[in-house]
């Protein structure tokens, strides 16, 4: 299972002089099938078919560990939010996740321009078919640089 996502086009921002680019996306939803996310940037045109490492828009990529199928009894897969402010037990296993990439050489290679598009390649090894859940689901994407 392949799925394509499109991103922008918005304005980077990014300077010259930036000593680093982190692409940082919030709370994704890991009750999914595990899979690879491989990020291009200013390359609409990336498929599933050419999506690799050598493509010179190649961002960086993320991998996450889904928890397709809950095999617990009913509420078992329920993410309960912490009651108290100081609790410090463990996080929920399937709490939201949380993943950075750092994409400064990818990001440098757009300064040419101002605007950047991002596409994401997310691909599973599972063929299962999933009804109306796609493989990323997340909350929010955010690009930061570092001077």
């Amino acid at each position: 299972m392949v799925e394509t996502y499109l991103y922008g086009p918005f304005r980077h921002g990014a300077s010259a002089t930036m000593q680093r680019a982190d692409l940082e996306f919030y709370g994704i939803n890991h009750y999914r099938p595990s899979f690879v996310a491989r990020i291009y940037f200013n390359d609409p045109e990336v498929d599933a078919d050419s999506a690799t490492e050598e493509r010179d828009s190649y961002a960086g990529s993320f991998a996450i560990f889904g928890h397709q199928r809950c095999s617990g009894d009913e509420g078992h897969c329920d993410v309960h939010p912490h009651a108290r402010r100081f609790d410090d037990r463990p996080s929920h296993p399937l709490t939201r996740a949380f993943k950075r990439v750092i994409v400064t050489e990818a990001l440098r290679r757009c300064l040419t321009t101002e605007d950047l598009t991002i596409t994401v390649i997310a691909a599973s090894s599972d063929d299962t078919p999933q009804p109306d859940q796609p493989l990323l689901d997340f909350q929010g994407m955010q690009l930061t640089t570092f001077n």
